[in-house]
């Protein structure tokens, strides 16, 4: 997924180039939920990282959890961009959040929130 500097945006172009990015990912999510997860981003000012793209990933997946096979088709990226740095500190609450969503796609619980795990 692309993610390009937006720091020098205004809030309104900043929601629009990552819905636009998030829609070219993912084509099958609807401009007005690209925008909703767009929102809960902040600016990217500096070279993206892992946990930007971790939590643009559960983003999309927050405001699309009425779709647990999209969830699902998401949570795959997830992991495989979580593998890539696995075993630094500053992931574990993606680890544990990676669980909770494991837990909601299986049917064990409720769509996760990240405010739960910081």
């Amino acid at each position: 997924m692309d993610f390009e500097y937006n720091g020098n945006l205004l809030e309104e172009e900043r929601i629009n180039l990552v819905a636009n990015e998030i829609i070219g990912k993912y084509p099958q999510v609807s401009m007005e939920k690209a925008k909703e997860a767009a929102m809960m981003e902040g600016r990217i000012s500096d070279k993206k990282t892992i946990q930007d793209e971790l939590l643009r990933l559960y983003n999309i997946m927050l405001v699309s959890s009425d779709n647990k096979d999209f969830v699902s088709f998401v949570y795959k990226d997830y992991l495989f961009i979580l593998k890539e740095d696995f075993f630094s500190d500053e992931n574990h609450i993606y680890m544990n959040l990676g669980d909770a969503i494991y837990n909601y796609i299986i049917g064990d619980n409720e769509f996760p929130f990240l405010s739960d795990y910081l």
